[in-house]
């Protein structure tokens, strides 16, 4: 039993030291008060599956009142790529789905409030990932979708956007600039 383990461990290990990770983080997000880190995985040679953590930690200003927001996101992405050069690059296309919570306090002077926001949005995915020969990663996507839940809840009352035609929009983007660690080709 205990060799029979060892085998299935060195498998599974050869397995994952030879695949394909672009590590990547999100530059202009930090613009905009956020920290967006991805991961994608090389599934296959034409197909990955790419994760993104994101966190807000931002501060704006309604009228007179400042309101201060942090929340967490997640996006997975399973990305086709059609005739990659180097592993997963070139154009790709692929669903996604984001699901994300925000908390945002305020005080009018008189009171302190605060707002939840709860996402929940599936969609498609389309961009192009540029691989330099010393594995410097850079990737522009776009993606555009239905938010399915977009539930904003405050002390007094909650709201759905995602119930109403044109407010149930979602869009989601990527500039981003890493490193491919591994192979190029699985």
């Amino acid at each position: 039993m205990k060799k029979l383990t060892l085998l299935i461990f060195l498998c599974l290990t050869a397995r994952f030291s030879f695949a394909q990770l672009d590590v990547s983080i999100n530059p202009i997000s930090i613009l905009f008060e956020s920290l967006d880190l991805s991961a994608e995985y090389g599934i296959k040679n034409d197909f990955g599956i790419d994760a993104t953590l994101g966190y807000d930690f931002g501060k704006y200003d309604v009228g007179d009142v400042e309101v201060k927001n942090t929340g967490f996101g997640l996006r997975l992405i399973g990305k086709y790529y059609f005739k990659p050069d180097d592993g997963l690059d070139r154009w790709s296309i692929g669903p996604y789905v984001r699901v994300g919570t925000r908390s945002g306090k305020f005080d009018d002077g008189v009171e302190n409030y605060s707002v939840t926001n709860f996402k929940f949005a599936v969609g498609f995915y389309t961009g192009y990932k540029w691989v330099s020969k010393k594995n410097i990663v850079f990737e522009l996507g776009f993606g555009a979708g239905r938010a399915f839940v977009n539930k904003y809840t405050s002390d007094e009352d909650s709201f759905d956007a995602g119930d109403y035609p044109g407010l149930n929009f979602d869009v989601t983007g990527r500039l981003s600039l890493g490193y491919r660690f591994g192979l190029g080709k699985n």
